[in-house]
């Protein structure tokens, strides 16, 4: 009896362990090691809303096209891309991950478009507690004034800029100790986008700041708000190759922290736009 109650007992915590497991799918073109247009967007979008996930296991899938061998090959090809892509953009992996390419030993599915995939099993960690201090936000007119004025310079910024050169751009305002970008930061942010339109050679990499923490390497949020303009861009349909993020803290604060009154934390707190190509 004992040993049955064991038996069950165990049965439930692997149960729960197993479904406590959420998973994602990115899909390929055929013969292609890069997500498709379709899925390299919505893999960003991921990222961007899953930040606190770790990455248990990654499954690679090939149609049924060509021989076992070549399709492990190549699932593994795809596996390898995916990871990238996550470590590149600081998704936490388990260091007991499992990448497994199947070749033709799978079920596969009888539409091959549906074959031709890569899937990430992960489970979300807790987030932790943000501690920025006192941060503060301008009123409502402020910002309105401050964003048409820099937006109206903010092109010909980006015409004299050469690579390694980082422009800031400080009107770009945040909710209270969030990453939920203020509807009244829209139109500078609708400024570069229109920019990044107009430049197709102009790749950049977002890099963002917080004030107020004497924790200085605590990056959580400022790299959460580094990824809510880089998913703004996306969804913009810039491509996700353009661009790329770093989350500063306030490791690199214009002001010593602390700062002496709200203009040195609005200094501090900041979005920059590094040229990576143009």
């Amino acid at each position: 009896m004992k040993m049955k109650f064991l038996f069950t007992f165990l049965s439930l915590c692997f149960s729960t362990l197993v479904f406590s497991q959420e998973k994602f799918d990115i899909f390929f073109d055929f013969n292609k090691d890069i997500p498709n247009e379709k899925s390299a967007l919505e893999l960003q979008k991921w990222i961007t809303e899953n930040d606190h996930a770790q990455v248990l296991k990654i499954y690679g899938y090939c149609d049924s096209v060509d021989d076992n061998s070549y399709n492990k090959e190549l699932a593994l090809k795809r596996i390898q891309s995916t990871l990238k892509t996550l470590t590149e953009n600081k998704i936490q992996i388990s260091k007991s991950i499992e990448l497994i390419p199947f070749g033709k030993d799978f079920k596969r599915s009888l539409i091959q478009e549906e074959n031709r995939k890569v899937t990430l099993f992960y489970e979300l960690l807790k987030l932790p507690v943000n501690n920025v201090g006192n941060e503060e936000i301008p009123t409502m007119g402020d910002i309105t004034a401050k964003i048409e004025r820099e937006r109206a310079t903010l092109a010909s910024k980006f015409a004299k800029a050469k690579i390694g050169d980082i422009i800031t751009i400080e009107n770009i305002y945040f909710q209270l100790d969030t990453d939920k970008i203020i509807e009244k930061s829209r139109p500078i942010l609708n400024e570069l986008y229109e920019i990044m339109r107009k430049n197709p050679k102009l790749n950049i990499r977002i890099n963002g700041h917080i004030c107020c923490n004497v924790e200085a390497t605590n990056s959580k949020l400022s790299s959460q708000r580094a990824i809510a303009v880089k998913a703004f861009l996306l969804e913009k349909q810039i491509h996700f190759y353009r661009l790329s993020y770093k989350g500063f803290g306030s490791t690199k604060p214009i002001f010593e922290i602390p700062e002496k009154n709200e203009k040195e934390r609005l200094a501090n707190r900041r979005v920059e736009i590094e040229i990576v190509a143009n």
